[in-house]
């Protein structure tokens, strides 16, 4: 089936091709008809007000938690809290459950594949409170090298593993079973980044067995600036705050402020409840998708080996990642003709390349993809180029976008 009539955006630009859904999706009509239907129908204060207007309102944002409880595997809806998106999620985990329950000398692990976002919110931290951070290296094909993270668990003090589930840079899929294990096993912690995961493919965080995930609604045909952060209920007396303001207190005196349970304190000021309500429709959607999430991830998996199969014959190329296979997603794929094995009749800078394929009316992102310690540091290149997959997306997408490639000149 064709779904890109169902995306405004694509079916009035029938000439493009969006190859960029690793940054941020393209949105289904459903979808913004739930955003606009909110401000036009209930919108009111949530949580407050008493007046029917206002109860619809805060129904409607319980409704949507209720959702995205569902469409993560959640049962207990206090664990979901709203966030404006990963970044945001991983930083309340740093700040408000970080910060309240590590000592100077304790440990974060994180590893040399992360998105910025799950690196320097604890660079911040081991500055300001004294923890120290280390990072699992990767093997060569850039999975992630798991004796090394056992060698890391077995010295002690490691509080908390952070991992992506799915690579920005690679599509490499993490054994998140095996890494929970080995965490648990000594008593840590786990914090998995689901932005290149959820929407992409089905979830179920209480199978998984992590004590925090994080999502970005944007990369998941949800509107920019949601998202929302799971916290295990095994965690919820563990949680400081991150922000004071309102509806996130119980009692306010001169001297000091007595907060309320999860996921409230958590959520502080007037929340994007319209965004929120769009959301969940985003997560219906996908749910509603031919055979569900694991349809989408069917689906995105035949178009990246795809891509790999036909990009890999190009002369010079250099693919990220370990490729079609039981470690990768391929819901994307990066690759690059500006490396030291590239002839200089087919080099070509990635931001040059990018702007080439743009002008055909192919979009695609060029750079370190907010990922230099794995880009520059472990590939050593100043940059790629990312071809990254969703629903709308075809397999003719992909023949003209390595035709474009292969006839560049």
């Amino acid at each position: 089936m064709e779904f890109r009539s169902q995306f405004p955006l694509l079916a009035t630009n029938p000439g493009l091709i969006y190859f960029d859904s690793g940054a941020t999706s393209q949105k289904p009509q459903a979808v913004l008809d739930a955003e606009v239907a909110h401000y036009v129908e209930c919108n009111a204060p949530t949580g407050r007000s008493l007046y029917p207007l206002a109860r619809n309102a805060t129904e409607a944002f319980a409704g949507a938690r209720e959702s995205l409880a569902r469409f993560i595997g959640v049962a207990d809806v206090d664990g979901v809290v709203f966030t404006s998106g990963t970044t945001m999620g991983i930083n309340l985990v740093a700040f408000a459950w970080a910060r309240a329950n590590m000592s100077p000398g304790d440990v974060v692990v994180s590893t040399m594949a992360e998105h910025h976002a799950n690196l320097v919110p604890w660079q911040i931290l081991a500055e300001e409170k004294g923890i120290r951070l280390e990072l699992v290296r990767l093997n060569p094909n850039s999975t992630l090298d798991l004796s090394h993270l056992e060698e890391i668990l077995e010295r002690g003090g490691v509080k908390l593993v952070c991992v992506g589930h799915v690579s920005n840079v690679t599509a490499t899929l993490n054994p998140i079973d095996r890494i929970v294990e080995m965490a648990k096993r000594f008593g840590a912690k786990v914090l998995l980044d689901g932005a290149q995961s959820a929407g992409h493919m089905p979830i179920d965080v209480t199978k998984l067995g992590v004590d925090f995930f994080a999502l970005s609604g944007h990369k998941m045909l949800g509107p920019m600036g949601t998202g929302i952060l799971y916290v295990s209920p095994d965690r919820f007396d563990e949680m400081g705050v991150m922000f004071g303001g309102g509806d996130m207190i119980n009692r306010v005196t001169p001297e000091r402020a007595w907060f309320k349970p999860m996921p409230t304190r958590l959520e502080a000021g007037t929340q994007n409840v319209a965004g929120a309500v769009a959301l969940a429709a985003a997560a219906n959607w996908l749910e509603s998708f031919p055979g569900g999430l694991r349809g989408v991830e069917e689906h995105v998996r035949m178009l990246g080996d795809y891509a790999w199969d036909r990009l890999v014959r190009i002369p010079s190329i250099k693919l990220l990642g370990p490729g079609p296979g039981s470690d990768s997603a391929m819901s994307l794929v990066s690759f690059t003709f500006d490396h030291k094995g590239a002839s200089n009749r087919h080099r070509v800078r990635d931001m040059d390349l990018a702007v080439r394929l743009g002008e055909r009316g192919i979009c695609v992102r060029s750079g370190v993809f907010c990922a230099q310690p794995l880009v520059d540091h472990f590939y050593g290149l100043e940059g790629a180029t990312r071809a990254s997959f969703h629903v709308y997306n075809t397999l003719d997408d992909v023949d003209r976008l390595v035709d474009a490639i292969a006839n560049r000149r």
